[in-house]
């Protein structure tokens, strides 16, 4: 729509109307005064306008804005229409993108492509991909041995979004100061990490509260970009605190009714830490949906039935229902673990759904 469309000539326009307008149209329309009263916007006269320059990168998305790392600075940004009225697909933390200043008003005029991503189908509407982080190099899913305690279900949905999206994971069980040393051996709960062990993943047992195993999930972040996910009340904030307590992030406890975590973290940031660790801290989740994975890729990224699928007596076995199927075979000999086939099934079900 031209400038001349949007003219109203026998009433005014709200300032809210010419609002909407600079931010569809961007810094270049300004609200001015017509002849004869009206009001209605006018493309600006060339003025200084800085050249984009080196990208820069999002640390945290608000509504129609976010805040960008640009020339060592951080900068707060609008954001235009084009990339606002679908923003938690188009703008994410960790992105790098082009900025613009006009005037002393700095925008984003494009997101660059993203190396890696890691994404869910938005809740409120399944069609729609929101977008957690991007450009991370590890993803860090932190899991608690008491209070929630360990779910599986969530680590395997995570390890497929991670896989996905092209970055690597590391698994953080966190609180376990709350199991005493002479019990962990035969505890129930942490048995249920090992089966990610076997897989070569590496898992990394720590303390926030007794800054315990630090050095090791330092060691395995170092110079990385990295996001920590997992459920509320896992830890994630006071994790954070603890590589680096001058952040001072807001942790809170979990229910004594129930052992569940609260929302504390409401929005996602992206934090410099030391040692050349960036990490970005993210609202905990109830579950976590999986975005754009058909069944076959699900079977694929189960690599622990892959050896035993050579004897499937169908090529295309989905080891659910088919006879004579190798990896059914294999969970009823204990040579694939119960719990990891069990999350196949249950993650199959839910793409159905």
């Amino acid at each position: 729509m031209t400038v001349a469309e949007h003219r109203r000539p026998d009433d005014e326009i709200g300032d809210d109307r010419w609002d909407h307008l600079a931010e569809e149209h961007g810094p270049s329309y300004e609200k001015h005064a017509w002849k004869r009263g009206r009001k209605g916007p006018r493309k600006r006269s060339a003025g200084k306008v800085e050249s984009q320059g080196p990208p820069a990168q999002v640390l945290t998305v608000g509504a129609r804005r976010c805040t960008v790392l640009w020339r060592e600075e951080k900068v707060p940004c609008r954001l235009p229409s084009s990339l606002s009225v679908n923003q938690q697909a188009e703008v994410a933390v960790g992105d790098r993108v082009l900025v613009e200043k006009d005037r002393g008003t700095c925008w984003v005029r494009e997101v660059q492509p993203r190396d890696t991503v890691l994404s869910r189908p938005d809740p409120r509407n399944p069609r729609l991909q929101r977008i957690i982080a991007a450009n991370m190099d590890t993803v860090v899913i932190v899991v608690a041995a008491r209070r929630p305690g360990i779910r599986p279900g969530l680590i395997d949905r995570y390890l497929l979004a991670v896989e996905h999206g092209g970055a690597r994971p590391v698994i953080c069980l966190n609180k376990i100061d709350l199991v005493p040393p002479e019990e962990r051996s035969a505890d129930p709960e942490l048995a249920l990490a090992q089966p990610y062990r076997d897989l070569g993943l590496e898992v990394v047992l720590c303390s926030a509260k007794e800054e315990r195993g630090l050095d090791a999930l330092r060691a395995a972040l170092h110079d990385q970009l990295c996001v920590f996910v997992g459920h509320s009340g896992v830890g994630k904030s006071s994790l954070i605190n603890a590589l680096h307590p001058k952040l001072d992030l807001d942790t809170s406890p979990v229910r004594e009714r129930d052992g569940t975590g609260q929302h504390t973290t409401t929005r996602s940031n992206l934090f410099e830490l030391d040692e050349g660790i960036r990490v970005i801290d993210t609202p905990g989740v109830r579950e976590f949906g999986l975005w754009n994975l058909e069944p076959a890729q699900v079977r694929q990224s189960f690599e622990e039935f892959l050896p035993h699928a050579a004897a499937c007596r169908f090529t295309d076995c989905t080891h659910t229902h088919e006879p004579q199927c190798g990896v059914r075979e294999a969970v009823a000999a204990g040579e694939i673990p119960e719990q990891r086939y069990e999350a196949y099934r249950r993650i199959l079900d839910s793409l159905e759904e």
